[in-house]
């Protein structure tokens, strides 16, 4: 991550922007407060003191007030979110928010206008008022609203949305255009309480806070047939959203084919290093509850809790492009550089089953380790827990989202993990160290699907890396393994994981040594040389079939991506299968390898390592030039065999319409409970139905529920349950 102080230069140069833009203005107070609700929130609006306060209080009642200490603060925003400081720093330094003006059109700011946004969580009419923070008065014409504003509150027909600010064509390559977008955020002390069409995603003290995003597509990207991949890019610790537009990081080639590019934002703005500042500070995670943005050096005296703020943000988001831009929500990956590769990993780990890939570049996997940080995270040693919980129930604690080694979701398997890193990196946050081989060396013996590659760069990623992965910018000076249209061709979410590991135990392998420069070999990948296409779990009439064909690179433009020897031996886990397989643990299992191009084949015993985890050990994969081999492990599983669980279920369609079919295989006759979760935990709707012993199958409506993501709780009566996710599309 890039040195803090390139972060002051950033926000003082944003700070005397907006000091040159109110010299232009006369001085006055704030008047003419306005409000109107819209699109699923309150949009307030007033004419700025000069010079600009540093922050605003916004206070609202059901009854008009004179005081302050007659109503309720809901908002403080510095003079970056009332003032749209990103949005001219990054896209335009002209441009205004523009914002629904609650009667079916648009409405632009006026340059000396500010904004706060309100969520609301319930119907009614209030006022509002705009105060200097520390002043109290409120006058009646001047900084409260004439009148109450009108407040509805239909999350299933009236959701909260994102808004275009601005479309323009990308300014570093041809053929692409670009749309930026911001969004306001919903801040609450209970982190649980989001509506169902929008989760909480700030603490109470960012309540309001507006966020950046922007997307690149082909120009005459055709939308509104067959869905489209979606490939995130998280920037690093001293970057931008501009950063990750199509045109930029040429190093790693990030214009989409044949889909849609997003970059994220992470702007939390607060009182850091003496100013408030423009930043990134949450590592696209989030930060502490109990975080003051107003109080310098607010460091934690106490127990605190991490909430994972900023990554609901992002899924969010993701969510809302796959109903509004047709984004197909099995082919969404994720790709970050420095604190980005951090926020990558975590995302990984967290939401596994929402991305098709992860491309991790340069994580030192320690996480945020400096005084800067405590003020956001705590220090290393708090170790506050999260508000994530892992596959055993328990709390995930801050120091465990880094690194690919600790699970951070209720779910085993994690999507592909490809991560890289250079030797000479000497990043105070992400050097490569021990840490770093550590982790590579358990995710190898472990073979949780992740693929490593190091060489002998240093850490940016402005410049021709003139090493084993990256010689210059042209196809055949650089591995095209991390490419966006890569990604989009063939990674998804909804096919089983192959997992080969192992590789550090192969005679003649490279070895990144103990995490000096000097140890080891300079180059190499574990894993990294494995490809596939064509797989598939097909069950039918009780028999079930594992599919995939595999070979290993041979052919490619960039020399270094060819698999230098004719055949690798590795072990290989079979993951993220299907939920409705029922127990293959107590069937006797074999696999077959049989080639496609000759008379070759090889077979061998499939072990169930218990929660059907399949494992296959020293399977031998060909160049491409020599043999593909296709792989079929034919399950047969009768349909009379119960599974060693209390029950299993699965959903379908999912995506899912108005109406989803739930199938419950149960051991014996039960009571069962479900309930439809949001992503904030919150109940939305409930049934309660009788399932006889083995097959049953319940119709659900979910007519009245907003689109996006959300979980399906099963319970029985002896309080074993299931949980299923599933998406909302239409």
């Amino acid at each position: 991550m890039e040195q803090f102080n390139q972060q002051c230069n950033l926000k003082n140069s944003i700070l005397l922007f907006l000091l040159l833009f109110v010299q232009i203005l006369p001085i006055r107070a704030q008047t003419n407060v306005r409000a109107w609700y819209a699109e699923g929130q309150v949009w307030i609006i007033w004419e700025v003191e000069t010079p600009l306060p540093e922050t605003y209080g916004i206070y609202t009642s059901n009854e008009a007030f004179s005081n302050v200490e007659q109503a309720t603060l809901i908002g403080r925003p510095f003079y970056l979110e009332y003032m749209p400081a990103v949005l001219r720093e990054q896209v335009d330094d002209t441009q205004n928010y523009i914002i629904p003006d609650g009667e079916g059109g648009l409405y632009e700011l006026a340059a000396n206008e500010g904004l706060f946004v309100a969520t609301p969580h319930q119907s009614g009419n209030q006022y509002f008022a705009v105060v200097q923070w520390g002043e109290t008065t409120v006058t009646t014409g001047e900084n409260i609203t004439d009148d109450a504003v009108e407040i509805a509150y239909d999350p299933v027909n009236d959701p909260v949305q994102c808004h275009l600010q601005k479309t323009f064509p990308s300014p570093y390559t041809n053929g692409y255009t670009c749309r930026a977008y911001m969004m306001w955020a919903d801040g609450r002390q209970a982190h649980w309480e989001g509506r169902p069409d929008f989760p909480i995603m700030a603490n109470a003290a960012k309540n309001g806070m507006p966020s950046l995003f922007m997307i690149s597509a082909p120009n005459g990207l055709d939308i509104s047939g067959e869905a489209v991949p979606l490939t995130v890019w998280l920037h690093g610790g001293t970057g931008s959203a501009t950063q990750s537009l199509a045109g930029r990081r040429e190093i790693v080639n990030i214009d989409p084919q044949e889909g849609i590019l997003l970059a994220h934002n992470d702007d939390l703005i607060g009182w850091r290093n003496g100013v408030p500042g423009l930043g990134a500070p949450s590592w696209h995670f989030g930060w502490r509850k109990n975080w003051s943005p107003f109080v310098q050096g607010d460091y934690p005296t106490g127990q605190d809790t991490v909430i994972n703020y900023t990554q609901r943000r992002y899924i969010w988001i993701d969510d809302w492009l796959v109903q509004h831009y047709n984004v197909d929500p099995h082919r969404i990956s994720i790709n970050g550089h420095s604190m980005g590769s951090a926020g990558t990993t975590a995302l990984a780990k967290c939401y596994p089953s929402h991305y098709a890939s992860a491309s991790i570049h340069s994580n030192g996997f320690h996480g945020p380790t400096t005084n800067q940080a405590a003020i956001i995270y705590g220090y290393p040693t708090d170790n506050f827990p999260t508000n994530l919980v892992n596959s055993a129930g328990e709390h995930v604690r801050f120091n465990e989202v880094w690194n690919i080694i600790d699970n951070c979701s209720p779910e085993r398997d994690w999507p592909l993990l490809r991560t890289w890193h250079g030797k000479r990196d000497i990043n105070t946050a992400m050097a490569w160290d021990e840490e770093v081989v550590n982790n590579y060396r358990i995710a190898d013996s472990l073979g949780m699907g992740v693929q490593i590659f190091w060489s002998e760069r240093a850490h940016g990623m402005n410049n021709n890396f003139n090493d084993h992965w990256y010689y210059g910018y042209a196809p055949d000076k650089q591995t095209v393994y991390d490419n966006t249209d890569y990604e989009e061709a063939h990674f998804r979410s909804d096919t089983w994981l192959p997992a080969f590991f192992n590789h550090r135990q192969m005679q003649g392998i490279p070895d990144p040594g103990n995490g000096t420069f000097d140890s080891g070999s300079e180059w190499g990948t574990w894993g990294g040389y494995h490809r596939w296409e064509d797989l598939s779990v097909t069950d039918e009439a009780g028999t079930a079939s594992i599919q995939g064909v595999f070979w290993l690179e041979e052919g490619a433009v960039f020399d270094n991506d060819n698999c230098p020897v004719t055949f690798l031996d590795a072990d290989l886990y079979i993951r993220r299968l299907p939920d409705d397989l029922g127990d293959l643990c107590g069937a006797s299992l074999s696999y077959s390898l049989s080639s496609l191009d000759d008379d070759y084949t090889q077979s061998g015993t499939v072990h169930c390592e218990g929660d059907n985890l399949l494992r296959l050990d020293n399977v031998r994969i060909f160049r491409k030039d020599i043999r593909k081999l296709r792989l079929e492990i034919n399950l047969s599983v009768a349909t009379d065999i119960i599974p060693a669980s209390t029950f299993d279920a699965t959903l379908s369609p999912n995506p899912v319409g108005d109406v989803g079919h739930l199938s419950i295989h149960s051991k014996k006759a039960d009571n069962y409970h479900l309930n439809l979760l949001n992503l904030n935990g919150q109940v939305l709707k409930g049934w309660s139905v009788k399932c006889q012993e083995k097959n049953n199958e319940v119709t659900l409506d979910f007519a009245d529920i907003p689109l996006g993501m959300f979980f399906l709780k099963i319970t029985n009566d002896k309080g074993d349950y299931s949980v299923l996710k599933l998406i909302h599309v239409y």
